[in-house]
This record gives structure tokens, C-alpha cells and sequence, in this order.
């Protein structure tokens, strides 16, 4: 019960500091999306060929965006906590644990004003929409999965944080958000397979836009990356963290 109270007020903790002083609060998280949708509806939208555009390019960046700011947020969530590290007796564990809940959080208010613009937007209301629950938990796994590993390496190597900002902007465009899989020329498509994200937003797109039950080949592939991250992610956490206090 202590545990599950340190991870919520840490969680909690989290998500007051990020909008403290803030103007808007939690719709910050809702109008940085909601920009990048209007910047593809300005630019591709009558060259993409895709039907219900606005519907497509929003499904695929409230996923995004989760992942984006969790795994930016959560890089130096060892670090920049070392103070309670040094100071309290809390597992290192729970610092990108409670980074990956607040995002969480954070992603469930944002779909639940998406889905009044998406059902504007023409996606129909079902009970097949529940399943986004099980695609998220799935994708927050393999978030946090990869939180474990960045914020470990970044307490010794602190470019991490800087080369994992400049990576995210390709990953961003190596993920079919605002354009078709099907527009990718063939010889290039393995750079898209190649992007873990690519799995997780073709489940959430197949929910969310197409409004069908995603096969279980799609829930296969999406559970053995966020297992395979976990566990490396988990591996490596482990066998760095009892030089966490030394090294920061």
C-alpha cells in the first residue's frame, strides 16, 4: 500500500509541476496536437487521397504525442530527481514509473476531447472503441520499457537526452501519421517496419479510424515489442541502478 502511494503522489506530483503556472493547464496537451493537425490539413490534406483525412491524422498523433512526451519527459527523470534519490528511500524504479501513470493520465483527458472532434470528424460511436484501452496499456508498457533504458544510460552519458530530442523528429516522419502506408514507395517501406511506434499506431488506427477489431496477428506483433522492450529496458535499469547515487 506505501508503494502504491509513493508511485501515485510522484505521479501526481508530475503532472502539477508540469502545468504550474500555466495559463491553460492540461489543454496544453490538447493544443499541441490539435496544431499539427491543422498543419497537415493545410499542407497534404487535398494531396493525400486518404478519405476522412481529419479522422486519419488524428488517430495517429494522440498516440504520438503520448509517446513523445513520456519518453522526453521521463530521459532525465533520474537525474533530475536525484535529490529525492539522495534524500528519501524510494525506489530509483518509480521516478520514470510515475513519468509513464502521469502521461497516462494525461493521454486519457486528451482522448476523451478528441473524441468529441473525432466523432465530429465522422468516427462512429461502438463498443469496439474499448478496445483503444488495451492498445494503450500495451503501448504504455513499451514506454515505459524504453524509459527504464534511456533514463538509466542518460544518468552516465548525458547526450542521451540530446541525441534522443533529435531522434524523435525522424521517428516522427518514419511513422505514417500524416501520410498513407500505402504512398511509401515499396524498396522503403522496411525503414517504416522498422519503427516499433509503426505497430502501435496501426492498432490504434485500426480502433480508432477504421472502427474494427484489429487482428490477432496485430496484437501479437504489438505484444512482443512492448514485452521484448520491457524486459531490455528492465534488464539494463537493473544493473545500472545501484550506481545511480554515486554517479549523479
Amino acid at each position: 500500500m506505501q508503494n502504491i502511494t509513493r508511485i501515485y503522489a510522484l505521479s501526481r506530483r508530475n503532472v502539477i509541476l508540469r502545468y504550474k503556472n500555466s495559463l491553460v493547464g492540461f489543454f496544453w496537451g490538447f493544443f499541441k496536437p490539435l496544431l499539427y493537425l491543422l498543419i497537415f490539413i493545410v499542407i497534404f490534406k487535398h494531396n493525400s487521397g486518404i478519405p476522412n483525412y481529419v479522422l486519419f491524422v488524428t488517430s495517429g498523433l494522440v498516440l504520438w504525442f503520448f509517446f513523445s512526451n513520456v519518453t522526453g519527459q521521463s530521459v532525465g527523470s533520474i537525474v533530475s530527481s536525484s535529490g529525492l534519490l539522495k534524500s528519501l528511500n524510494i525506489p530509483a524504479f518509480y521516478f520514470p514509473l510515475s513519468e509513464t501513470i502521469g502521461e497516462l493520465f494525461n493521454l486519457l483527458l486528451t482522448l476523451l476531447v478528441f473524441f468529441v472532434i473525432m466523432y465530429w470528424c465522422g468516427m462512429v460511436y461502438s463498443f469496439k472503441l474499448l478496445l483503444i484501452f488495451p492498445c494503450i496499456l500495451l503501448f504504455a508498457i513499451f514506454a515505459l520499457g524504453l524509459n527504464l533504458f534511456l533514463c538509466s544510460v542518460n544518468v552516465f552519458f548525458r547526450d542521451i537526452g540530446i541525441i534522443w530530442n533529435t531522434i524523435q523528429p525522424a521517428l516522427f516522419f518514419l511513422t505514417p501519421i500524416g501520410y498513407a502506408e500505402s504512398s511509401i514507395d515499396p524498396k522503403y517501406k522496411i525503414f517504416i517496419k522498422c519503427n516499433p511506434i509503426y505497430y502501435f499506431l496501426k492498432l490504434g488506427r485500426s480502433i480508432l479510424y477504421d472502427t474494427v477489431a484489429p487482428s490477432w496477428q496485430m496484437w501479437s506483433n504489438c505484444l512482443i515489442i512492448c514485452i521484448t522492450m520491457y524486459i531490455i529496458g528492465h534488464f539494463v535499469f537493473n544493473r545500472l541502478k545501484n550506481q545511480f547515487i554515486s554517479a549523479i
